[in-house]
């Protein structure tokens, strides 16, 4: 969940609230976009905000608050304006920042009024998307600057750390190494990038340097002021939905808060992205969704017909466009948390007001117990807990690059796996056929915290077989330590195999994942179950690991011991 502070009487003037309107009555209206008022003071004009939800940073600050909030009272209704005019800005991608931090998204506003107060509110925004949305910066990360100083075009580079500028807060120019070392920025952020190598730096075409993203702004250019008008707003981030989101949100803000919003072309390298070279940025398009009012009013159990869902959605800041039998959802593209049709029926019931759905009761009495699969799934994990490693439970939908480009494999290979046909996100569009991908992924994000790491994951993964779908029951642990070996695992191993009354014999293996000469088989009965062996080095690069790591994947669905059976679906 995400707090934030805000103005009392910002938020009447925004709203065009009456001055004397209560808190209980503001805490009604942020219900409807899933925050709540958690401290208030008046007398100091302050009003703490918690957002319930993770997947709405666009509601982390007071402008997509009330942009929410207008919908409800009336005040505004349907899509707001996403458009954005040409700015004749460009932005080059240098094609080496690819595995470094490849993606950029940027917006130009003019016409801002800034004062102390809307500049710390939208600090504060910035601060929050990056720190939470943003995973600390390493999926994404915001920058603003004073548009007057900057010149196109604008380039996106890597550059040697030798090269220098005066960071944010400094009168000196410090070396990118220097910053990385002493600024308090560089201290907290530096992990995300290796130990050696050039790192990305953002310069118009004169030189002048912006930023080094994602560390820190320059200090001049990076600057705003209540005398600036006119900025240029840049995301940068490893994914490029997560950043061209990001760029919206941002953008929307801004919007919001008078300013008219231009567009920026980026230029990526031949063959860097799977689609145009040319990216325009922000996203001025809204994302559809395709919805049947039936299933709607039966899932809602509510008396609702497809004229009185449009008005709801209407409501909620969307278009909608009617069809036969079914309603076409244009929704802003700053909405991220929009997958499903389910979605859309949380939108309706949320503008229908829960406080007017009338409860009823659960007609079917049963009493509950734990199935005999999730019987198995338990003693699993109390098994490799008790081997003193800590589980993590990672999602089941991910992306095809991390299960086969961070795992040395070609997408083209990926045919047996389950896609999904219509991905909001590339980040989540394919099925998991194995564990040992996300728990590398796991570790990659924590890089910066302390080692040895020892972490196991007991869950499903999922498989084509001709015109079926089978989902099997998988246990994979992953243990990274400087002096890390086969031993480690191999003793877990041997724990597992024993607490669960089988035999294993381990065989020499040859994969390009692991080690040669530190990799086997796992057999029970002449069968394989599974693998065990030193992950290769080449693979832990690509997943900006730098300490030895050992792991095993194992099918329980093969153990006699476990009732666990794979699940076949047509």
């Amino acid at each position: 969940m995400v707090s934030y502070k805000i103005s009392y009487n910002d938020v009447l003037s925004i709203l065009n609230l009456p001055q004397g309107t209560t808190v209980e009555a503001l805490d009604d209206l942020f219900s409807y976009a899933k925050c709540e008022i958690e401290e208030h003071d008046l007398d100091d004009d302050l009003l703490k905000i918690d957002c319930k939800t993770s997947n709405r940073p666009d509601c982390w600050g007071v402008e997509g608050l009330t942009r929410e909030v207008k919908g409800i009272t009336g005040e505004k209704s349907g899509l707001p304006d996403i458009s954005a005019e040409p700015s004749g800005y460009v932005i080059k991608v240098d094609p080496r920042l690819k595995t470094v931090r490849p993606y950029i998204g940027a917006a130009i506003i003019r016409g801002l009024s800034f004062s102390d107060f809307l500049i710390k509110q939208i600090m504060q925004l910035q601060e929050k998307v990056d720190f939470s949305y943003g995973r600390k910066r390493k999926r994404s990360s915001i920058g603003i600057y004073n548009l007057g100083m900057v010149e196109s075009p604008i380039q996106y580079d890597l550059t040697p750390r030798s090269t220098a500028f005066v960071p944010l807060g400094y009168e000196k120019k410090l070396t990118l190494s220097q910053i990385l070392s002493q600024h308090e920025k560089g201290i907290e952020y530096g992990d995300i990038f290796p130990k050696k190598g050039d790192l990305p730096i953002l310069r118009d075409h004169r030189g002048v340097v912006l930023s080094m993203p994602p560390i820190i702004n320059s200090n001049d250019v990076g600057r705003i002021t209540e005398e600036t008008t006119d900025v240029l707003v840049e995301v940068t981030g490893t994914n490029l939905e997560v950043v061209n989101a990001v760029t919206t949100i941002i953008t929307q803000a801004l919007r919001d808060r008078g300013g008219k919003a231009y567009s920026v072309e980026i230029q990526y390298p031949p063959k860097y992205l799977d689609t145009s070279e040319i990216q325009i940025t922000p996203n001025t398009e809204p994302f559809e969704l395709t919805i049947n009012p039936k299933d709607i009013e039966k899932y809602l159990n509510l008396n609702l017909k497809p004229a009185d869902m449009v008005k709801l959605l209407q409501k909620r800041r969307f278009d909608v466009v009617k069809k036969k039998n079914s309603l076409l959802i244009k929704y802003p593209p700053y909405r991220v948390d929009l997958l499903h049709w389910v979605d859309i029926a949380e939108e309706i019931a949320m503008a229908y007001g829960y406080m007017n759905i009338e409860p009823t009761k659960w007609k079917v009495m049963t009493i509950g117990h734990l199935s005999k699969r999730s019987i198995s799934e338990n003693y699993v994990r109390e098994i490799l807990s008790g081997c003193a490693l800590q589980e993590v439970l990672t999602f089941t939908l991910t992306a095809p690059e991390k299960i086969a480009d961070f795992m040395g494999q070609k997408q083209e290979n990926l045919k047996n796996n389950v896609h999904i046909a219509n991905p909001v996100s590339l980040t989540y569009s394919v099925l998991r056929s194995r564990l040992l991908p996300n728990l590398l992924d796991f570790l990659s994000r924590n890089t910066h915290n302390e080692y040895p790491q020892y972490i196991f994951e007991v869950g499903e993964v999922v498989k084509k077989n001709q015109k079926s779908v089978i989902t099997f029951t998988k246990t994979a642990a992953v243990l990274t330590d400087a002096d890390i070996s086969f031993e480690n695992a191999h003793s877990i191993l041997d724990s597992l195999a024993t607490q669960l009354g089988i035999t294993i014999v381990l065989e020499a293996l040859v994969d390009s994942e692991f080690l040669e000469g530190r990799t086997a088989k796992i057999l029970h009965k002449d069968k394989q179950i599974g693998i065990i062996g030193e992950i290769s080095p080449a693979i832990l690069e690509k997943w900006q690991i730098y300490m030895p790591a050992v792991a095993f994947e194992i099918d329980l669905s093969m153990i006699p011991t476990l009732d666990l059976p794979p699940l076949s679906t047509s």
